[in-house]
């Protein structure tokens, strides 16, 4: 004789079609405070806040209602519930943001060369920006060469100079320093309008459903930015040793002889001839903490031979390897 086995599931349905229904034809199944399987025609009082399941007159489960939840478990619900509405709000703050920003992008460029266009036309007031602070750095550079004149005047003549005499010149090295700060910062702004720009002109395409392209090269990273002569220093101590080294290179490199030097700006004299030209050397402090930013300017002289002479690879050379020669 074969031996048959009853898995659990099968003695409770066979056990749940012998059961007589009741009139209404409902079945009711749960499980009691002992871990035993019951079935009945209605779920006793203390059962009902627990799990359990109705069948019909086909042994076939039609309803479940499950355990009742703890106020902990309530609780948390709650929580999770609020924390998904705050997620779900803020989602879509974000596309709101997105939706309008894109219509104002697509009202503002008509095409791709129009945000180029904007981008560019950016870039060269900027650009023309920084040749009036350089053309002011010229100016100021004689007027300082000037007043060093007469101050050594005087002293050759062993008169003093008077108090309003050092202070014009002290004004003047500031002013010619502030100058220098100020076109970091110009520079610097040429990235941020070039990658603002980038962002746009990637949407645009992304909207306009066009074919991307390679993002351009940034300002910082075209031979002509005054930034690849920026040297940045942590610290104090670093800071020393990084001017000491441009110290060096500019007693090295210079073709005009030393006109000022101090903790913060080393400057030569500007050039007389097409084939000269003046290094300057400013020592920046950051607003905030101990480092600094040690900026190296070349200028040649104003004149169609010295702005060729400034071309040339020799120059070239002394611009771009002042960062290296800088570094520990």
């Amino acid at each position: 004789m074969r031996k048959i086995n009853f898995t659990t599931a099968g003695i409770a349905l066979i056990l749940l079609l012998t059961i007589p229904l009741s009139a209404t034809g409902k079945m009711y199944r749960w499980v009691d405070d002992e871990g035993r399987v019951q079935y009945s025609d209605r779920v006793p009082p203390d059962q009902k806040a627990k799990e359990h399941s109705r069948f019909d007159e086909s042994g076939i489960e039609v309803e479940k209602v499950k355990a009742a939840k703890s106020e902990k478990e309530i609780q948390e619900q709650l929580a999770r519930e609020k924390a998904l509405k705050r997620l779900r709000a803020e989602q879509q703050r974000i596309i709101d943001i997105q939706k309008a920003a894109d219509r104002v992008l697509l009202r503002t460029f008509r095409s791709e060369d129009d945000i180029k266009m904007s981008r560019d036309g950016k870039l060269t007031a900027i650009d023309v920006h920084i040749q009036v602070i350089r053309g002011n750095i010229k100016r100021l550079k004689n007027r300082l060469q000037e007043l060093q004149k007469g101050a050594a005047d005087m002293e050759r003549q062993g008169r003093k100079p008077p108090q309003r005499y050092l202070a014009d010149m002290l004004s003047v090295r500031q002013q010619i320093k502030d100058a220098y700060a100020s076109i970091i910062l110009k520079e610097r702004d040429k990235d941020t309008i070039w990658a603002s720009h980038e962002e746009d002109l990637q949407r645009f395409r992304t909207l306009k459903k066009l074919q991307p392209e390679k993002p351009g090269i940034t300002p910082s990273q075209q031979n002509a930015s005054l930034l690849e002569t920026v040297v940045a220093c942590p610290d104090a101590e670093s800071c020393n040793l990084a001017w000491e080294k441009a110290q060096t290179y500019v007693e090295l490199y210079a073709t005009t002889p030393m006109q000022l030097s101090s903790d913060i700006i080393l400057m030569t004299r500007m050039p007389m001839q097409d084939d000269e030209f003046s290094l300057t050397v400013t020592r920046i402090t950051a607003k905030e903490g101990t480092g600094a930013e040690i900026f190296l300017d070349l200028q040649c002289k104003n004149t169609p031979r010295g702005e060729k002479f400034c071309e040339t690879e020799k120059v070239k050379a002394i611009r771009r390897n002042f960062r290296e020669a800088l570094m520990p």
